[in-house]
């Protein structure tokens, strides 16, 4: 779990422009990488003299180790937590999100950062239920997930339909941003774009092919002001179209 120059870009692309604060939570306690090489570490220069000028990539780093709580102070949070099960990374809040939460963690953060956690929580759908419970009304979650080409890395890799079928359609939530980042340095521009199935009623279609090398998904979601209603089940968008056309014929 790490913010290298393309995901710490991405990142505050996303707290920008959806003008996000407060407190957050990284899932895991997120080391720094900052800057690689060309295509990527230019990127980065760019997103910072757009959204935080007069602030250089080396202040965005912890000066005493290797986190990353002073790049989310910097980019506009005012209290930067981390979770985790284990304490062998000092994160400041030891839980384990395939357990039930205790009620203090219930509606604590303005945004929760998954990094690269879920994946390898084997019950990942109860660590999804707990972010929920420990986002605030109208509280964001920011998830950088491997999508593709991570093959043993991990339990799973994230899918697009997991956003729109879980956090849209199930949760209803809204979705901010689903994409796919390439992680090399030469592919930090080449940002694959997709349909929402919700609306097209067909699993998502890229915009363009994915390039070689690991893929993430690069998704932000926000939660209802009023959470009034109980989540729906969740399948896939394609196959609940084909079982309501049988139903509505046999009718």
């Amino acid at each position: 779990m790490a913010l290298p120059d393309t995901l710490a870009a991405r990142l505050i692309e996303t707290v920008k422009e959806n003008e996000l604060s407060g407190r957050i939570a990284m899932l895991g306690r997120q080391r720094w990488i900052g800057k690689r090489r060309k295509r990527s570490a230019a990127l980065l220069e760019n997103v910072l003299e757009k959204y935080l000028h007069g602030i250089s990539e080396s202040e965005l780093a912890n000066p005493s180790d290797q986190y990353s709580e002073i790049f989310f102070e910097k980019i506009g949070f005012s209290k930067v937590d981390s979770i985790d099960a284990s304490e062998f990374e000092n994160a400041s809040i030891v839980q384990d999100l395939s357990c039930d939460i205790p009620e203090e963690l219930e509606e604590k953060f303005d945004v929760i950062y998954d990094g690269g956690t879920c994946e390898h929580i084997f019950d990942i759908s109860t660590a999804y239920r707990n972010i929920d419970k420990m986002l605030k009304p109208h509280g964001v979650l920011i998830g950088h997930s491997p999508c593709n080409n991570w093959i043993n890395h991990s339990f799973y890799q994230i899918n697009p339909e997991l956003v729109y079928a879980f956090w849209e359609r199930s949760m209803g939530y809204e979705v901010l941003r689903c994409q796919l980042q390439p992680i090399l340095p030469m592919y930090a521009k080449r940002v694959v774009k997709m349909t929402n199935p919700n609306i097209t009623g067909k699993r998502p279609r890229l915009s363009d092919r994915v390039p070689d090398g690991g893929i993430i998904l690069d998704y932000a979601v926000r939660k209802p002001r009023v959470s009034g209603k109980t989540p729906k089940a969740v399948y896939q968008t394609d196959y609940e179209n084909r079982w309501e056309s049988i139903s509505d014929g046999e009718e």
